[in-house]
Protein backbone atom coordinates (compact mmCIF):
# COMPACT_ATOMS: atom_id res chain seq x y z
CA UNK A 1 0.00 0.00 0.00
CA UNK A 2 1.29 3.39 -0.87
CA UNK A 3 1.07 6.63 1.08
CA UNK A 4 -1.94 7.83 -0.89
CA UNK A 5 -3.97 4.76 0.16
CA UNK A 6 -3.05 5.28 3.83
CA UNK A 7 -4.06 8.93 3.56
CA UNK A 8 -7.37 8.00 1.94
CA UNK A 9 -8.15 5.43 4.68
CA UNK A 10 -7.24 7.98 7.35
CA UNK A 11 -9.51 10.60 5.79
CA UNK A 12 -12.43 8.15 5.62
CA UNK A 13 -12.07 7.16 9.29
CA UNK A 14 -11.54 10.78 10.33
CA UNK A 15 -14.64 12.01 8.50
CA UNK A 16 -16.76 9.18 9.94
CA UNK A 17 -15.58 9.87 13.48
CA UNK A 18 -16.33 13.58 13.15
CA UNK A 19 -19.81 13.17 11.74
CA UNK A 20 -22.63 14.30 13.97
CA UNK A 21 -24.33 11.47 15.78
CA UNK A 22 -28.04 11.23 15.18
CA UNK A 23 -30.28 12.01 18.07
CA UNK A 24 -32.88 9.44 19.03
CA UNK A 25 -36.02 11.29 17.99
CA UNK A 26 -38.17 8.18 18.16
CA UNK A 27 -39.62 9.07 21.56
CA UNK A 28 -42.14 11.66 22.70
CA UNK A 29 -40.50 13.75 25.44
CA UNK A 30 -43.81 15.41 26.36
CA UNK A 31 -45.50 12.04 26.90
CA UNK A 32 -42.55 10.69 28.87
CA UNK A 33 -42.52 13.83 31.05
CA UNK A 34 -46.22 13.32 31.78
CA UNK A 35 -45.65 9.65 32.69
CA UNK A 36 -42.77 10.56 35.03
CA UNK A 37 -44.86 13.31 36.66
CA UNK A 38 -47.65 10.77 37.24
CA UNK A 39 -45.27 8.19 38.74
CA UNK A 40 -43.65 10.73 41.06
CA UNK A 41 -47.02 12.16 42.09
CA UNK A 42 -48.22 8.62 42.81
CA UNK A 43 -45.13 8.11 45.00
CA UNK A 44 -45.82 11.36 46.91
CA UNK A 45 -49.51 10.45 47.37
CA UNK A 46 -48.50 7.02 48.65
CA UNK A 47 -46.11 8.52 51.20
CA UNK A 48 -48.69 11.09 52.34
CA UNK A 49 -51.63 8.69 52.62
CA UNK A 50 -50.11 5.29 53.40
CA UNK A 51 -46.72 6.25 54.78
CA UNK A 52 -43.45 4.67 53.80
CA UNK A 53 -44.64 1.07 53.94
CA UNK A 54 -45.11 -0.22 50.42
CA UNK A 55 -42.99 2.40 48.66
CA UNK A 56 -40.75 -0.41 47.40
CA UNK A 57 -42.94 -0.63 44.29
CA UNK A 58 -41.45 2.72 43.20
CA UNK A 59 -37.84 1.49 43.37
CA UNK A 60 -36.31 -0.35 40.43
CA UNK A 61 -35.27 -3.96 40.82
CA UNK A 62 -32.31 -3.29 38.52
CA UNK A 63 -28.97 -4.37 40.02
CA UNK A 64 -27.55 -0.86 39.38
CA UNK A 65 -29.86 0.67 42.02
CA UNK A 66 -28.36 2.84 44.77
CA UNK A 67 -29.25 5.89 46.89
CA UNK A 68 -26.99 8.62 48.26
CA UNK A 69 -27.90 10.79 51.24
CA UNK A 70 -25.93 13.90 52.20
CA UNK A 71 -22.78 12.79 50.45
CA UNK A 72 -22.80 9.17 51.64
CA UNK A 73 -23.78 6.10 49.66
CA UNK A 74 -26.31 5.25 52.32
CA UNK A 75 -27.96 2.44 50.38
CA UNK A 76 -25.69 0.65 47.90
CA UNK A 77 -28.56 -1.51 46.63
CA UNK A 78 -32.33 -1.84 46.70
CA UNK A 79 -32.30 -4.45 49.47
CA UNK A 80 -30.40 -2.20 51.89
CA UNK A 81 -32.81 0.67 51.23
CA UNK A 82 -35.84 -1.53 51.81
CA UNK A 83 -34.27 -2.91 55.01
CA UNK A 84 -33.79 0.67 56.24
CA UNK A 85 -37.36 1.62 55.34
CA UNK A 86 -38.90 -1.41 57.02
CA UNK A 87 -36.80 -0.96 60.17
CA UNK A 88 -37.81 2.73 60.36
CA UNK A 89 -41.48 2.21 59.45
CA UNK A 90 -42.74 0.91 62.85
CA UNK A 91 -41.40 4.03 64.57
CA UNK A 92 -43.26 6.45 62.27
CA UNK A 93 -46.67 7.85 63.16
CA UNK A 94 -47.08 10.30 60.27
CA UNK A 95 -45.24 11.59 57.20
CA UNK A 96 -46.11 14.70 55.21
CA UNK A 97 -44.07 15.11 52.01
CA UNK A 98 -44.48 18.47 50.30
CA UNK A 99 -42.73 18.92 46.96
CA UNK A 100 -42.78 22.52 45.83
CA UNK A 101 -40.50 22.52 42.81
CA UNK A 102 -39.72 19.85 40.23
CA UNK A 103 -37.78 19.72 37.02
CA UNK A 104 -37.91 16.77 34.65
CA UNK A 105 -35.28 16.27 31.99
CA UNK A 106 -35.90 13.51 29.45
CA UNK A 107 -32.52 12.11 28.46
CA UNK A 108 -33.85 9.47 26.09
CA UNK A 109 -36.69 6.98 25.91
CA UNK A 110 -35.29 4.96 28.84
CA UNK A 111 -33.69 7.56 31.13
CA UNK A 112 -35.17 10.59 32.84
CA UNK A 113 -33.66 12.88 35.48
CA UNK A 114 -36.07 14.26 38.04
CA UNK A 115 -35.09 17.08 40.40
CA UNK A 116 -37.33 17.99 43.32
CA UNK A 117 -37.15 20.44 46.21
CA UNK A 118 -39.10 19.24 49.20
CA UNK A 119 -39.98 19.53 52.86
CA UNK A 120 -40.87 16.35 54.67
CA UNK A 121 -42.36 16.51 58.14
CA UNK A 122 -42.00 13.29 60.09
CA UNK A 123 -43.72 12.51 63.39
CA UNK A 124 -42.54 9.47 65.31
CA UNK A 125 -44.64 7.36 67.65
CA UNK A 126 -42.47 8.66 70.51
CA UNK A 127 -43.76 12.18 69.80
CA UNK A 128 -40.44 13.36 68.36
CA UNK A 129 -40.93 15.48 65.22
CA UNK A 130 -38.45 16.63 62.62
CA UNK A 131 -38.37 18.17 59.18
CA UNK A 132 -36.17 17.31 56.23
CA UNK A 133 -35.82 20.36 54.01
CA UNK A 134 -33.80 19.75 50.89
CA UNK A 135 -33.60 18.47 47.38
CA UNK A 136 -33.39 15.18 45.57
CA UNK A 137 -32.33 14.12 42.13
CA UNK A 138 -33.47 10.79 40.76
CA UNK A 139 -32.57 8.88 37.63
CA UNK A 140 -35.75 7.10 36.59
CA UNK A 141 -36.23 4.22 34.19
CA UNK A 142 -39.34 2.48 32.83
CA UNK A 143 -40.02 -0.84 34.52
CA UNK A 144 -43.19 -2.90 34.89
CA UNK A 145 -45.21 -0.26 33.05
CA UNK A 146 -44.24 2.73 35.23
CA UNK A 147 -41.21 4.96 35.78
CA UNK A 148 -39.18 3.84 38.79
CA UNK A 149 -36.26 5.22 40.80
CA UNK A 150 -32.94 3.71 39.70
CA UNK A 151 -30.35 6.05 41.23
CA UNK A 152 -31.23 8.65 43.81
CA UNK A 153 -29.61 11.40 45.79
CA UNK A 154 -31.14 13.47 48.54
CA UNK A 155 -29.61 16.17 50.66
CA UNK A 156 -30.88 18.57 53.26
CA UNK A 157 -30.08 22.25 53.50
CA UNK A 158 -27.22 23.04 55.81
CA UNK A 159 -26.08 26.43 57.04
CA UNK A 160 -22.95 27.63 55.30
CA UNK A 161 -20.15 29.14 57.34
CA UNK A 162 -18.23 32.28 56.46
CA UNK A 163 -15.64 31.65 53.79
Amino acid sequence: MNTLNYLLIFLIFFSLSCSEQRKDDSYNAIEITKEVEESFESYMNHVNTKGIKGVDSYFSKDSRFYWIEDGVMQYPDRESLLKGIYEFHPTVKHVNLNVFKTDIEVINSNNVMLYAEYKEDIVLNSGFEFTLDGAMSILMIPEDGIWKFLIGHSSVKKPRGDY
